[in-house]
């Protein structure tokens, strides 16, 4: 596993018409301001279930009713609205874009027809492309282990060739470690691994393999 040190962009997750983005506090209150000024409504969470306006109060989550074209389509309305345009004609004019860390946001897509390898049922997240059409795949950048759907699991989502090779760190540690013999892989069309699948019992395990290797992690679990 690469031990290089990736910059923190969002997860974008899509799921049944709706999108819900996790990331830094700092992104995800510039994501909201963006969504607002485009006309969407937003449905913030807060670590350790706080409130806005509590001290302290930082946001882990932003999540709206949107499906991926649309929540597209209303950050791109946000930056426009929000956008600085030249007060003499005589300046240049430069297209409004996102800023650069949601430009470079990973997208997946829950497929609850998804196929898996391995010991769970068929359902889970494919990659999708970002902003523009444009597919992040960075290797090296942080890998997400994610509690998502239910609490008896979670989920690993990265760049491809981090997501391989998390897989074969988990086929090492069922030799030795309960629960990672139900390794789970869910494949999209083109038969890339979307994500990995693992029951609870494999997260601090997981977690201490693959900081000894200095691999970047950005666990999230409901706690």
């Amino acid at each position: 596993m690469s031990t290089r040190r990736g910059a923190r962009v969002p997860y974008v997750l899509h799921f049944e018409a709706r999108t819900v983005v996790l990331g830094e506090p700092a992104h995800l209150e510039e994501l909201e301001a963006l969504l607002r000024a485009g006309g969407t409504e937003t449905r913030p969470t807060h670590w350790h279930g706080m409130s806005a306006g509590e001290p302290g109060a930082a946001l882990n989550s932003v999540g709206t009713d949107l499906t991926a074209a649309q929540f597209w389509d209303r950050v791109d309305a946000g930056v426009f609205a929000t956008a600085r345009w030249p007060a003499d004609l005589e300046d240049p004019l430069y297209l409004p874009a996102p800023p650069v860390w949601l430009q470079r946001a990973r997208a997946w897509e829950y497929d609850p027809l998804a196929p898996a390898l391995g010991a769970a049922p068929p359902g889970g997240w494919l990659r999708v492309p970002g902003w523009a059409g444009t597919e992040n795949d960075d290797a090296g950048s942080p890998v997400g282990l994610l509690q998502l759907t239910d609490p008896d699991s979670f989920w690993v989502l990265g760049a491809d060739a981090d997501v391989l090779e998390v897989a074969e760190l988990c086929k090492e540690l069922a030799l030795f470690r309960l629960g990672f013999d139900r390794l789970s892989a869910y494949f999209g069309p083109d038969d890339r691994i979307g994500c990995l699948r693992l029951p609870l019992i494999c997260r601090e395990p997981l977690e201490d393999e693959l900081i000894a290797r200095g691999t970047d992690i950005e666990p999230r679990f409901w706690e």
